[in-house]
């Protein structure tokens, strides 16, 4: 594809970031080196945190005005002036194309998405944890506003809709699609020692279980596994941003909790196949993550993407191989990836697909919610405690996380992992006991609102959909 050409028409795209962490400060800084895209308005809950992100992305300082009311952001928008403030509600009616949503925070992407939709905007989410929860809702509302809601390039949920897509229009026979996870495994052999975001643990045998001996992969894999327990193998946002993939496409989990095996990168498509291949899988068209192991020199796979497709034919295929290509050790299946996403350098892309081409990065499922990320007790937990949502990786401690078949909310389903931070346990939880209304009480919200609004518009089925999800707990 010419994307000079695929933009080549069309007005210069204004946007307004909310969230002026890593993300947003990435679009901003972007839209300073780009024709098609401005970007004049910053959003952070401290307004000096929007504005010192402005400063980053190059604008100087007698540009810019912290704004405390529409009237003052009407003012500076006149003006030609950068605007940073606390709130989207100071800003909402002026006349800027699509609201980047980034704070990362879920209930403020939900009311800000809203929001924005119900003001005429277009909204690009990069809080996954919000879409997670009501995507489905949103992306309805946002067609009931002749909007549209999307995905972000820079993000792995559309960097791999958009690989899993391009393969699916190539005709290629889907085995399995998903990421790498966030932080790669790190073996420094000379000391048995194994590196994860920054913190060594000791792996000794790793050696012994570096090579995967024929016949006995599956077996190799799972041994590694058990001797790296102690460094966290999925962590809740893989499994958030896969199942808005999964919503987005109707590809679906092997297992609720994944496989998210140790693996060299060479060795996926080997791995993830069907087991008559000598693989894991149970069936076609999986969602899985992989925890991508290798030495301090090899190249990282840096959180990125892949599919794994058949190999129809076998010469070329093996050409591919010869190439440099990574094909199972059968030739049965190989693997096709992106091993980067570039956050918020790379999200204008997906800017200018929506406001010049009404064209989103999101799938053709998007309005239908297929999959729920839900929870599972790790550990006894009381009633009388409530559930805080702490870190970088939005955990709760004494949470799990698992993609299930989406249903309504009730005393007996599941709640979606992204309602229960705030929540007051209301009965005792006893560990690998599924997390559901009957336990806890959820606060009220605006993500809750929206959610009981998409559980009314759907009326969701509670059976599973056509690809069953294996439990393997009881």
């Amino acid at each position: 594809m010419n994307y000079l050409q695929h933009f080549e028409k069309g007005k210069v795209v204004e946007a307004c970031i909310a969230g002026a962490g890593d993300f947003g400060r990435g679009v901003l800084r972007q839209a300073r080196q780009m024709e098609k895209l401005s970007a004049r308005i910053a959003i952070d809950i401290n307004p000096e945190k929007a504005a010192e992100a402005l400063r980053h992305a190059g604008i100087p300082n007698d540009q810019i005005m912290v704004c405390h009311s529409q009237s003052d952001a009407e003012k500076a928008w006149q003006k030609g002036l950068f605007i940073a403030t606390v709130a989207f509600e100071t800003i909402q009616a002026l006349p800027f194309d699509i609201l980047v949503e980034s704070t990362g925070i879920p209930d403020v992407g939900a009311r800000y998405a809203e929001a924005a939709l119900l003001a005429g905007k277009h909204v690009g989410i990069a809080t996954k944890e919000t879409e997670s929860v009501v995507g489905p809702y949103l992306t309805r509302l946002a067609y009931q506003q002749g909007c549209l809601f999307t995905p972000l390039d820079g993000d792995q949920p559309s960097l791999l809709i958009g690989l899993l897509t391009w393969a699916k229009t190539l005709g290629f026979e889907i085995i399995a699609a998903g990421k790498s996870s966030e932080y790669d495994f790190i073996w420094d052999e000379a000391n048995s020692t194994v590196t994860c975001n920054g913190i060594e643990f000791l792996a000794p045998g790793l050696n012994e279980l570096w090579e995967l001996p024929t016949g006995r992969e599956r077996e190799v894999v799972e041994a590694r596994s058990k001797l790296l327990a102690a460094i966290p193998q999925i962590s809740v946002p893989d499994l958030c941003e896969m199942v808005n993939v999964a919503n987005a496409t109707g590809l679906s989990p092997d297992l609720p909790e994944f496989h998210a095996m140790v693996l060299r990168t060479a060795e996926v498509p080997t791995l993830l196949d069907l087991q008559a291949q000598g693989g894991v899988l149970q069936g076609l068209e999986r969602l899985e993550v992989f925890n991508c192991l290798r030495r301090p020199d090899e190249l990282s796979f840096a959180g990125g993407v892949f599919v794994v497709v058949r190999c129809e034919d076998p010469h070329v295929w093996g050409l591919l191989r010869d190439k440099g290509h990574v094909l199972s050790r059968s030739g049965n299946s190989a693997m096709i990836y992106l091993p980067r996403h570039l956050l918020g350098l790379e999200a204008p892309i997906s800017l200018l697909d929506v406001v010049i081409n009404g064209q989103t990065s999101g799938g053709g499922h998007a309005t239908t919610p297929q999959f729920d990320l839900t929870a599972r007790a790790t550990q006894p937990i009381k009633a009388g405690q409530q559930l805080a949502m702490r870190g970088h990786h939005r955990h709760i401690e004494g949470l799990c996380p698992e993609i299930h078949p989406a249903a309504p909310l009730s005393s007996t389903e599941k709640v979606p992992f992204y309602l229960l931070p705030g929540a007051d346990v209301i009965r005792d939880i006893a560990p690998n006991q599924p997390i559901t209304l009957a336990d806890v009480a959820l606060p009220e919200s605006t993500l809750k609102r929206l959610r009981e609004k998409q559980d009314q518009l759907f009326k969701l089925d509670i059976s599973a959909p056509e690809a069953t999800v294996v439990s393997t707990h009881d």
